[in-house]
């Protein structure tokens, strides 16, 4: 769903023209309700001749409009006006820029491109005086859902369906704790989602969408594995709180990961007699081995503790977290590198990128050894009995109750090859949404 972000305070730009796919910024705010910039080619007025650029590291505001024949005065107010407007720490490298200047090379405007939503302008006006605009761009929600069968991988399945790769990180991410997408799936599986996304607003027309900005909320799935549903909602449970639970009001959140990374294949499981690859000899294995491409980030298993952090002759680079309950602990080894800001005695949050995969110590190339320790007994990792995070407070399960029953209509309706319908009952106080409409593919 793990976009990220900030660059620090600076003007510092350099002027690289390219072509590029983002259009112009309206030229007047008051006149947004006229203008299609989003959704056919923009065609700048005649005299003007406009030039686009990608906005990197390294220069400054003033090196981007030499090329301009600006006086320093002229470039001063121009930056000046665009403070006012936009925190300038906030300028990212890889936006985009444009300079529209008049038939004989005379700069006439300014555009900062920050996001599909939003772009800041600085223009000359008829008194040579910089005004600088901050024009937002509306946008409008809505409910899609989308259905579909695993035949090789929940990854292709779903990019199949003409989705992207962050609505399949939004959907694994939330059965994440139930279900290892690596080695889980099986040919059949069936997956259901109701997701939000989100798109300009075409400015004339509201009920036709323009171009895709991002996704929102996933607020119901489901997946269908070895004939079992699992079904997830989201629900506000309290602040802070916000989260999937299943029809039974638990959390989905358990205390451990089901693995800690993003994996290839598993190259060696728990086992108690092991022919080591290096060693030639059987020796006991207790621990599962990730393999996984040099660097993949590695993530804690589950809140806890640094108790460890050092080299060792076997395991190489390794991490060592005693976990909330001081009852379990988790060891990462073959470790490349560690993380900014890991050291013993520092606290981690599950999710926490602690490492990086790599091949230290003996190991035949770079994978995760994960070994996980019930009062220093080793414990087979892919066989941990987990438990849930905090279920539906009892003040909110008629909220959540209501909730469920809309969710699991709009998922149940989701075969029935309707293109859009609107569902005005789902009720705003126990969803965040208003009334929607539900398109399918």
């Amino acid at each position: 769903m793990i976009f990220v972000r900030q660059i620090k305070a600076r003007l510092f730009l350099l002027f690289i023209p390219v072509m590029s796919l983002v259009p112009a910024c309206n030229q007047n705010h008051e006149d947004l309700q006229t203008r299609q910039p989003y959704f056919e080619e923009e065609k700048p007025l005649p005299e003007l001749v406009k030039s686009e650029g990608i906005i990197k590291v390294g220069q400054t505001l003033e090196q981007i409009l030499t090329p301009y024949n600006l006086a320093r005065t002229e470039v001063y107010e121009i930056a000046r006006a665009f403070a006012q407007n936009f925190d300038v720490r906030h300028i990212r490298p890889g936006k985009t820029y444009i300079v529209y200047t008049d038939s004989v090379g005379t700069f006439q405007k300014f555009e900062y491109i920050d996001d599909q939503e939003l772009c800041i302008t600085v223009e000359r006006d008829s008194t040579d005086e910089f005004l600088a605009q901050r024009i937002k761009i509306p946008v409008i929600t809505k409910i899609e859902s989308l259905n579909g069968r695993v035949s090789t991988t929940l990854y292709d399945a779903i990019i199949e369906l003409n989705e992207s790769p962050e609505l399949i990180v939004l959907f694994s991410d939330i059965f994440q704790w139930d279900i290892d997408f690596f080695i889980d799936p099986r040919h059949g599986d069936e997956f259901r989602i109701i997701y939000e996304k989100t798109y300009l607003l075409h400015p004339d027309r509201p009920d036709s969408l323009g171009e895709f900005v991002r996704y929102g909320r996933i607020l119901a799935g489901q997946y269908f594995l070895k004939g079992e549903a699992l079904t997830a909602v989201y629900f506000d449970n309290a602040p802070g709180q916000s989260g999937y639970y299943d029809l039974d009001g638990k959390s989905f959140q358990k205390t451990f990961l089901k693995s800690p990374l993003n994996y290839r294949r598993i190259s060696s499981y728990f086992s108690g007699a092991r022919r080591h690859p290096i060693l030639k000899k059987l020796r006991p294995h207790y621990a599962v081995d990730y393999a996984a491409p040099m660097g993949t980030p590695v993530s804690a298993a589950a809140d806890g503790i640094v108790v460890e952090k050092g080299y060792n002759s076997g395991l190489g680079n390794y991490l060592k977290i005693r976990h909330h309950n001081q009852r379990y602990t988790t060891l990462y080894g073959h470790l490349s590198r560690f993380a900014n800001g890991i050291a013993e005695g520092v606290r981690v949050r599950q999710k926490d990128i602690i490492a990086y995969v790599g091949k230290t110590g003996i190991a035949t190339g770079p994978h995760l050894h994960y070994a996980f320790y019930d009062r220093n007994i080793p414990i087979n990792p892919l066989k941990i009995k987990n438990t849930s995070g905090d279920p539906i407070l009892l003040q909110n399960r008629q909220s959540f109750d209501a909730a469920k029953s809309d969710m699991l209509l709009l998922l149940n309706r989701i075969n029935s090859h309707f293109a859009y319908s609107p569902y005005a009952h789902i009720k705003p106080s126990s969803l965040g949404i208003g009334p929607v409409g539900l398109s399918e593919r």
